[in-house]
């Protein structure tokens, strides 16, 4: 089933309805929709465009109900797989660097469909219902699926071999079709949901099988269910899918609550929820979340240096279809005096800072040594703080204001030869649950 199907014809309605009685206004939304230390990008996509996928390169993937299409930056879309008659679309996942895996659940099929067209898309297996997919191995993806069909009380997780198409049934768990995700150590996790409407509040529950039991059941032919599954957090009102980041954080969009909510370190003993990004007042909603890991040590934090990026694919049924993507914002460093500094006063300045914030702008002796991330006991994110502060000689306390910005005016007292400085700011926000830093700021001293 595609994200939507997963609920009756009427809760689409109604859901649908909701959208279009919210606040109509698009240009509110950066402002509203995202926590501070982060920023963000919109694509504009056509809109019966569902099923996205953002690829390297820039490239993007998206399924229209007839044809799967691939975006290449400077190209027009190319169709990689096209059905006579509409289908519904449930997934699109990546297999490798040139292939993709598609499901629709009208007739049920799962394609295997390379980028290059060469060889042909083929159907490689047939599953009923089928709603989400995550790759276990190369060779092998698990499908989520209500294989029974919509009257039975279960969903299934049906393991998928990509080279024979054969399927195996990995997991059976009461409710109706729920999302899955794998976590970097390869343990599954699964949204439950409810078989009822109105889905009672609270009725979803993010569950755990550890991937020892995976490989074990898959290996001895074993039915895994409820007794095998760890509960990790309960109490959610709906999760139509699921993401999980770099650092063990657990993205969900509840279509209920018009929300992505947030576990933080779901994949260690104590998570605790927070609301990542609110759509109540903007005209679209959240319908999947892809997260796009990348090769550094920056997380998906606020305040972090920009590395890795949350894809989410919104839309606004029929009238808005469209792609933001996520990063972490690093806080901005300046100089009010362009260098080299006269003598004299000038004022150093933290823009993109936490509002209502408190920092600490320290001073040492350039060049720059490199980041260090350093990991403080009660902060989820490591501070990015280079190396040549550790000799700092001066340091200075600043409050931010409302607008995340901080100042603080020093005096030069003209110095011969011109002295190279090295100026960083570390900080948390207002609550003291988050920090981060500035990248440092070189400041020449003349006389």
């Amino acid at each position: 089933m595609s994200r939507t199907q997963s609920l009756s014809r009427t809760q689409r309605l109604l859901l649908a309805l909701s959208l279009v009685l919210a606040s109509p206004s698009l240009t509110s939304l950066r402002a509203q929709l995202l926590p501070e230390g982060h920023h963000d990008a919109v694509a504009v996509l056509p809109t019966s465009a569902s099923n996205v996928l953002a690829l390297p390169a820039d490239q993007l993937a998206w399924f229209d109900g007839s044809d799967l299409w691939l975006e290449v930056p400077s190209q027009p879309a190319r169709s990689l797989l096209h059905f006579a008659m509409p289908v519904f679309g449930s997934f699109t996942i990546a297999v490798d660097s040139s292939t993709l895996l598609f499901g629709e659940s009208t007739t049920h099929g799962i394609w295997l469909v390379p980028l290059n067209a060469t060889p042909p898309s083929q159907p490689i297996a047939n599953v009923v219902f089928n709603y989400d997919a995550v790759l276990l191995t190369p060779g092998t993806a698990l499908v989520s699926a209500k294989t029974g069909g919509f009257s039975t009380l279960d969903n299934e997780v049906i393991a998928v071999d990509l080279a024979t198409g054969n399927t195996q049934m990995l997991a059976q768990l009461p409710g109706a079709s729920g999302p899955i995700a794998l976590a970097s150590n390869g343990d599954l996790y699964y949204a439950t949901s409810s078989l009822l409407f109105p889905t009672p509040p609270g009725s979803t529950t993010i569950l755990r099988f550890r991937r020892a039991i995976v490989d074990q059941a898959l290996a001895q032919n074993v039915v895994l269910g409820l007794p095998q599954a760890e509960v990790v957090f309960t109490g959610i009102d709906a999760a139509a899918d699921l993401a999980i980041d770099d650092d063990g954080d657990l993205f969900f969009t509840d279509w209920w609550t018009n929300t992505i909510g947030e576990l933080n370190d779901a994949t260690g003993p104590t998570p605790w929820r927070t609301t990542f990004a609110d759509y109540a007042t903007t005209s679209v909603s959240a319908s999947t979340v892809q997260f796009v890991a990348a090769n550094t040590t920056a997380v998906l934090e606020p305040f972090q240096p920009e590395a890795s990026m949350l894809c989410v694919h919104e839309t606004a049924w029929g009238v808005t279809s469209q792609l933001r993507t996520v990063h972490a914002q690093s806080a901005i460093a300046s100089c009010s005096v362009p260098n080299p500094v006269p003598t004299g006063p000038f004022t150093l300045q933290v823009a993109q800072g936490p509002a209502n914030g408190f920092g600490l702008v320290a001073i040492a002796f350039a060049p720059s040594l490199g980041a260090m991330p350093l990991a403080l006991p009660g902060f989820e994110a490591p501070l990015h703080w280079d190396t040549a502060m550790t000799n700092a000689f001066a340091t200075w306390f600043v409050s931010f204001d409302a607008a995340g910005i901080a100042q603080l005016t020093l005096q030069n007292p003209g110095i011969a030869p011109v002295l190279s400085v090295l100026v960083q700011t570390a900080f948390v926000n207002a609550a003291g649950t988050q920090l981060g830093a500035t990248l440092p700021l070189t400041v020449h001293l003349d006389t």
